[in-house]
């Protein structure tokens, strides 16, 4: 029979107890690592976000320099079509809306001119033009371009679809900032051209020039994060190609603008269905109500549409988003801003004084 050796201890496996320690230490580790992890990604994915706006920012500064105007906001009629906003046609036939919104304009200034090239402006961006020409299928190769500038990282990205058109909207994580006049919803009237001239840095009517920015370019909103809502069913919004006031494709009640923001709502407000009882059967500003009654105005009247999403900035970083202003910076306002504050940055000429502590 084999005897151990003396002196020599036999060997012996862990207790129960002393597992169950170390694999709670392992949990506690894991628990104050994985926020560090998560944290860093987002890090990663903001200043890529960050150097998009910029790269946006650098091509709209190249295109003021080579036309002595920055880009128009987006392009509803080509002068030679002979007709008005008022008069024209908002779907086919003579003097259809071209619908093109500012981030295609600007594609060769991005270094995109293969994508700009197979764009024929002088259809549409979406739907028939003349009646008969299927404009979404005939731009469907440039106009479904994925631009990686137009990304934000932390968007929820959806997958390119075309739809029975087939029209190509490939996604945006930005729009160009509209100011604080909603000059997108209203249409008709004897005033419909003025009403399209909004206050912020860009309408669909005028190019501006650096001059005519006089609360200063490094004091006015250019572009700002426009991220899809999470779980958005409409996978048509935000595209970059298009502009207008699209309706909802599934039926959800969740119509909102394309191309433009406003800085009337808060920032990141939630998706407002707008059969809410808080905006009533018709959710966009009755300006008839209120003692401003040009329309475009009004909804700075009633505070219920800062809490309007749809019609505002949003991101998917927490706290707020990132923003591009006119010399070119970008900056993460949060969402808690004072929004006098932020309507301020919003207007091109407004005349107010925002010191640079308060945002």
């Amino acid at each position: 029979m084999t005897m151990s050796s003396p002196g020599r201890s036999l060997a012996r496996g862990f207790t129960l107890i002393e597992l169950l320690v170390v694999i709670a230490i392992i949990g506690v580790l894991v628990a104050l690592l994985l926020p560090a992890v998560q944290s860093a990604r987002e890090a990663a994915r903001r200043t890529q976000c960050v150097n998009n706006l910029k790269q946006i920012g650098l091509a709209l500064n190249n295109y003021e320099s080579a036309h002595g105007v920055f880009p128009l906001g987006a392009v509803e009629y080509n002068p030679l079509d002979g007709v008005t906003y008022c008069g024209g046609s908002y779907l086919d036939g003579p003097g259809a809306t071209r619908d093109f919104g500012m981030l295609a304009l600007i594609l060769g200034a991005l270094d995109q001119s293969p994508v700009y090239n197979a764009i024929n402006f002088s259809l549409r961006s979406h739907g028939l033009y003349n009646g008969s020409v299927n404009a979404g299928a005939s731009n469907s190769t440039g106009l479904g371009a994925t631009i990686a500038s137009y990304l934000c990282p932390s968007d929820q990205l959806r997958t390119l679809l075309f739809d029975a058109g087939p029209n190509a909207f490939s996604q945006t994580s930005y729009f160009a900032s509209g100011g604080t006049w909603n000059t997108l919803a209203y249409y008709a009237g004897p005033n419909c051209w003025n009403q399209d001239v909004g206050n912020g840095a860009f309408d669909d009517y005028t190019a501006y020039a650096a001059s005519a920015f006089t609360d200063g370019l490094s004091g006015t909103i250019f572009f700002g994060e426009s991220s899809r809502f999470k779980n958005d069913p409409d996978w048509s919004f935000n595209t970059w190609s298009a502009f207008g006031y699209f309706s909802s494709a599934v039926g959800n009640n969740t119509t909102r603008p394309q191309g433009f923001a406003y800085e009337v709502p808060r920032i990141n407000a939630a998706l407002m269905l707008q059969d809410e009882p808080r905006f009533g059967t018709n959710p966009l500003p009755p300006g008839t109500n209120y003692p401003d009654t040009s329309d475009c105005k009004a909804w700075l009247l009633n505070p219920k549409y800062a809490q309007y999403g749809q019609w505002g900035f949003r991101s998917q970083h927490p706290g707020g988003g990132n923003f591009l202003f006119g010399d070119g910076s970008v900056k993460f306002l949060k969402e808690s801003i004072d929004l006098s504050t932020y309507r301020a940055l919003g207007t091109r000429a407004g005349g107010e004084v925002v010191s640079a502590d308060a945002y």
